[in-house]
């Protein structure tokens, strides 16, 4: 009687957990949801951070293009082809590291970059800073235009580095590319306080 009772019980049991499960919402899905498996499920997910991956490289991309070309250099004026082409010369060269005595892409020196750089019109440049401040006559820092050279130094006996005017885009934004002892070739303000502090003299060399 008692194992009747018992295998009675046990036969109730097992009709309500059939019901249970019978009746209960499937697990991976929401209430009115159309049935998925858990494979389905997961590759949809999948498939959504796929295209949320997409739509941020996507965004990435249109960041860059416009940081750079917010960045990119527009002529304020048509120059002189000869200048043009010393000044491409001159930023072929940027970031190559300082040494001194350097006129390769192995080590510039802010004379030699000059020098290398006027070389690409056939114009030889005197070898150092303080020979080249000769070279040519000399402007006002007002009326400085692109190719103009730059000088700089403790005192106008004493002219140890050299620079060339890139860019003229108003009058406290003059650029200036040159050899810096600390960051090789780069282009900088001359009107940056640092610069403003050791800044000589300008001259215009007479090829342009």
């Amino acid at each position: 009687m008692k194992s009747l009772f018992t295998t009675s019980a046990l036969f109730i049991f097992f009709l309500l957990v059939v019901a249970s499960c019978q009746t209960s919402s499937p697990t991976f899905s929401k209430r009115g949801e159309e049935y998925k498996s858990a494979r389905e499920i997961a590759a949809a997910k999948r498939a959504a951070k796929k295209a949320r991956g997409r739509d941020d490289k996507s965004s990435s991309v249109a960041g860059t293009s416009k940081d750079r070309t917010s960045r990119t250099r527009i002529p304020k004026r048509d120059l002189d082809s000869s200048i043009a082409t010393v000044i491409e010369t001159a930023r072929s060269y940027t970031g190559v590291p300082y040494r001194w005595g350097g006129t390769t892409r192995v080590g510039m020196d802010c004379s030699g970059l000059l020098c290398t750089s006027f070389q690409s019109i056939d114009v030889a440049l005197p070898r150092t800073s303080e020979e080249q401040s000769r070279f040519g006559n000399e402007v006002s820092p007002k009326e400085l235009r692109e190719g103009d050279l730059v000088f700089f130094g403790p005192n106008r006996r004493n002219i140890t580095h050299v620079g060339m005017v890139t860019e003229v885009n108003g009058s406290n934004d003059v650029r200036f590319i040159h050899a810096s002892t600390s960051l090789g070739v780069i282009e900088n303000n001359l009107y940056s306080d640092h610069y403003q502090k050791i800044f000589i003299k300008a001259v215009r060399p007479p090829v342009f």
